[in-house]
C-alpha cells in the first residue's frame, strides 16, 4: 500500500476532507445554538462562509449556460455579493451580520429569479408561449367536457360538444406549432370559442353562464354535512402536528447544544402524542382544542430556546437553515479539493462535481421546507442520499487518484 507522505499534499488534504465528510457532515453539522454562537468573530465567519457559498452557486450558474444575458445578470448578483462581502469583513455588530447572511441568501434568490425571466433564446420564448396557449385551450376545453358532462339538455350538449371539438383542433395545432405569432392567435380563438359558446347557450334557454347548466345534485344532510367538516377539521389537525414533528425532529438533529438538542427533541415528542387524540377525537371543538396545544408546545419551546441563547427572534428552522448551510459549505470545499486534482482522474472529478450539485439543490429544498415542516422530512431524506451518494463520488476519487485502496476514519475505500 502506497504511504501518505508520498502523495502530494493536496491529496493529503483530500484526503483529510473526505474523512470530514464521512464524519461531521455525515452526522449534524454545527449549529448556532449556545456556546459561542453569538462571539463576533464566528458570527462572521458563518456570515462570510454564507456569502461564499451563495457566491460560488451563482458561479457555477453562471458557467452553465451560453445565454449572454443571463451571465450579465449572474455577474451583478456576484458584484452584489462580493460588495456584502466587503461589508461584513469589517462589520462590527452581530445583529448587522445575521441581517447580512440573511441577506446573500435573497441575493441569490431574487438573481435566479431575475436570470430566468431574461435572456431566453428563441426556443424559450416559443415554448413559454406555447404552454400559455395550451393552457388557455386546456382550460376552456376542461370547462366545456365538464359541463357537457352535467347537463341533461340536449341543445346544450350538442353545443358542447361542438367547443369541444373546436378546442381539441387547436390544442392539436398549438402542440405542432413553433410560430409565436400564430401561437398567440390560437391563445385568443380559444377566448373567442369560449364567448361564443356562452352566448349559444344563453340563445338556447340558459343565463349567459354555462356554471348555470349544471345537473342538480341532491342536497346533503346535516349529518353528511357534519361528517365532512369534521373529516377537514381532523386532516388540518394531522397535517399540523405531522409538520411540527418534522420541524422539531430535524431541529434537535442539527443543534450543537444538547441541551437545545433535548428540548427539541422533548417538543416533538409532546407534539406526536398528540396524534392519537387527533385520531380519536369526535368534534371539531376537539380538534380546535389539539390545534392550540400543538401551537402552545410550539410557542413555549421557541421561546425557552431563545432566552437560552439571548435571541428572542429566534426560529426553529433557523437550526435548521444554519445547519445545511452549513454541510453546503463543506461539501462545495470538498468539489473544490476535487477539482484541483481533475487532471488526474477527470471522470470522478466530474463525478464529483454532480453529486455537489445534487447536494447544494436538495439544501436548498431543505431550506424550503424548514419554515412550516411541510415535506421536509422527505426532503431531508434527500438530502441524506444525495450527501451518501457525494461521499461514494468522492471516495471514488481519491482512489483513482492515489491509487488505493485505503481506509479513512475507519472508513475502506475499495481499490
Amino acid at each position: 500500500m502506497q504511504r501518505m507522505n508520498a502523495r502530494p499534499r493536496v491529496l493529503l488534504v483530500l484526503l483529510m476532507a473526505l474523512g470530514l465528510t464521512l464524519g461531521s457532515v455525515a452526522a449534524p453539522v454545527a449549529a448556532t445554538e449556545g456556546g459561542s454562537g453569538d462571539d463576533l468573530e464566528t458570527v462572521r465567519g458563518q456570515t462570510l462562509g454564507t456569502i461564499d457559498y451563495k457566491t460560488s452557486l451563482l458561479t457555477d450558474l453562471k458557467n452553465g449556460t451560453d445565454n449572454a444575458d443571463r451571465k450579465v445578470v449572474y455577474d451583478q448578483g456576484i458584484a452584489e455579493l462580493a460588495g456584502l462581502r466587503e461589508r461584513a469583513s469589517v462589520e462590527g455588530d452581530v445583529g448587522q451580520l445575521r441581517a447580512m447572511d440573511a441577506e446573500a441568501h435573497n441575493i441569490y434568490h431574487s438573481t435566479k429569479s431575475r436570470a430566468s425571466a431574461v435572456g431566453q433564446t428563441e426556443e424559450e420564448k416559443i415554448a413559454e408561449v406555447r404552454k400559455a396557449a395550451l393552457d388557455t385551450i386546456n382550460h376552456k376545453l376542461g370547462i366545456f367536457v365538464d359541463k357537457k358532462s352535467k347537463t341533461d339538455n340536449p341543445v346544450h350538449q350538442e353545443i358542447y360538444a361542438g367547443a369541444v371539438t373546436q378546442l381539441e383542433a387547436l390544442r392539436a395545432a398549438a402542440e405542432g406549432s413553433s410560430d409565436i405569432a400564430a401561437l398567440k392567435e390560437m391563445k385568443a380563438q380559444a377566448h373567442e370559442i369560449y364567448n361564443i359558446t356562452k352566448a349559444k347557450i344563453a340563445e338556447a334557454g340558459g343565463e349567459g353562464t354555462v356554471e348555470e347548466t349544471k345537473k342538480e345534485e341532491p342536497e346533503k344532510t346535516e349529518a353528511e354535512k357534519a361528517a365532512e367538516a369534521l373529516a377537514k377539521a381532523r386532516r388540518s389537525t394531522q397535517n399540523l402536528i405531522e409538520y411540527k414533528v418534522a420541524l422539531f425532529t430535524r431541529a434537535a438533529e442539527a443543534a450543537k447544544n444538547p441541551v437545545v438538542a433535548g428540548v427539541y427533541a422533548d417538543a416533538a415528542e409532546k407534539i406526536a402524542a398528540l396524534a392519537a387524540v387527533a385520531k380519536d377525537a369526535k368534534t371539531v371543538a376537539a380538534l380546535r382544542d389539539i390545534d392550540a396545544k400543538v401551537m402552545e408546545i410550539y410557542e413555549s419551546t421557541k421561546a425557552a430556546v431563545a432566552e437560552s441563547h439571548g435571541k428572542p427572534e429566534w426560529q426553529p428552522s433557523e437550526a435548521v437553515k444554519v445547519h445545511v448551510d452549513s454541510v453546503g459549505r463543506d461539501v462545495k470545499r470538498l468539489v473544490d479539493e476535487a477539482a484541483s486534482t481533475s487532471e488526474k482522474s477527470p471522470e470522478t472529478a466530474k463525478a464529483v462535481e454532480k453529486a455537489g450539485a445534487k447536494v447544494f439543490e436538495e439544501i436548498e429544498e431543505v431550506r424550503g421546507a424548514a419554515e412550516t415542516g411541510n415535506k421536509l422530512d422527505g426532503k431531508w431524506v434527500e438530502m441524506d442520499r444525495a450527501l451518501h451518494n457525494f461521499r461514494k463520488a468522492l471516495a471514488a476519487h481519491v482512489v483513482a487518484v492515489t491509487g488505493g485502496p485505503d481506509c479513512v476514519n475507519g472508513w475502506h475505500l475499495p481499490g
